[in-house]
C-alpha cells in the first residue's frame, strides 16, 4: 500500500506525521509547551515550562499546580519527544525545541491557527 502525501508549500509530509502533529496540538498544554519551546533557543529548565504552563491556566489550586507539574513531566514532554519536536533530558531537568525544518514549518502554521481559535 502506498503512503499518502500531503504537500504544505514546498514541502511534503506524510498523513501519518499531520495526524501525529494533530494529536499533539490537541491538548492545550502541549500548545502552551511547545510555543514556549520554540520562543526560546536554549534548552530550558523544567520548572521554568510548568511556570509558564501554570501562569496561562487560571485559578488553580496547589494541588492541580502538582498535577500539571507531573503530568508535564510524564506525559506531555515525553510525547512531544517521542514525536522529534523536542529532546527531553530528565536527569538534567531541561528540554530544548528541536523540530525539523519542515515539521516546524508545519507547527508553525498550527500553532498560529489554534492561537487565534482560542
Amino acid at each position: 500500500m502506498h503512503e499518502e502525501r500531503h504537500a504544505i508549500g514546498d514541502r511534503s509530509t506524510t498523513k501519518g506525521q499531520l495526524t501525529l502533529l494533530f494529536k499533539l496540538l490537541a491538548d492545550h498544554r502541549r500548545r502552551v509547551l511547545l510555543q514556549y519551546l520554540r520562543d526560546n533557543e536554549a534548552p530550558m529548565p523544567i520548572s521554568a515550562l510548568v511556570t509558564a504552563l501554570t501562569q496561562r491556566v487560571e485559578q488553580i489550586s496547589p494541588d492541580e499546580n502538582t498535577d500539571i507539574e507531573i503530568t508535564v513531566h510524564h506525559i506531555h514532554l515525553p510525547k512531544l519527544a517521542d514525536a522529534g519536536v523536542i529532546e527531553y533530558d530528565q536527569s538534567a531537568q531541561q528540554a530544548a525545541y528541536t523540530a525539523p525544518p519542515q515539521v516546524d514549518a508545519l507547527l508553525e502554521e498550527m500553532l498560529v491557527t489554534v492561537s487565534a481559535v482560542e
